[in-house]
């Protein structure tokens, strides 16, 4: 039943998630979290650091992770296929429609339309990654703020708009750097 359900759960993302990775982390919080309570809000975190540090898809690789947890291989593999599945599907039928239909000013209306609603549901999917990484326990108080992630986060931030720096290296460095603090200090 496990197998079933993560594959349902997998296949609503990889149905759900346009606009890539961003809206993918508010899709999988949904499902893995609030709906079907597998994770909780902060170990939610885990998966989707190492979906941001590893190549691929953010929605591939929390899929794998999350099914790996769960079900170990065979619910990887499960929760991997039911991500891609409706992306593979619809991108080739997509594909097809829009070579044929480009030139129409419907499908020229359909595409400014959806442009407004893919950065909105990225914006959320930022806001939960932040609210998620920044307070410890989910909790809207200034005692419950995780400093030490709120100071690599600007620092992070200030470094991404000022400099070349790719985001491989601030992701990398940004752990690297606070791994060190946290055992430094014995957080």
């Amino acid at each position: 039943m496990l197998l079933a359900d993560l594959f349902w759960s997998f296949l609503k993302v990889g149905l759900f998630s346009f606009g890539g990775g961003m809206v993918s982390i508010t899709l999988i919080s949904q499902q893995v979290v609030t709906q079907k309570g597998w994770l909780t809000a902060s170990t939610f975190n885990d998966p989707i650091a190492i979906a941001e540090s590893t190549p691929g898809p953010i929605a591939v690789n929390a899929a794998t992770f999350v099914g790996m947890q769960l079900a170990g291989l065979p619910g990887a593999i499960i929760a991997t296929i039911a991500a891609i599945l409706p992306g593979c599907a619809i991108s080739l039928g997509l594909g097809l429609l829009y070579q044929r239909y480009r030139k129409l000013t419907l499908v020229q209306g359909m595409m400014d339309g959806l442009r407004p609603v893919v950065v909105a549901t990225i914006f959320v999917g930022g806001l939960t990654i932040m609210r998620n990484a920044l307070l410890i326990g989910g909790a809207l108080e200034l005692a419950a703020i995780d400093w030490l992630s709120v100071a690599t986060f600007i620092v992070c931030f200030i470094l991404a708009r000022k400099t070349k720096l790719s985001s491989v290296c601030l992701i990398v460095g940004g752990g690297i750097v606070g791994g060190i603090i946290r055992l430094l200090l014995g957080l």
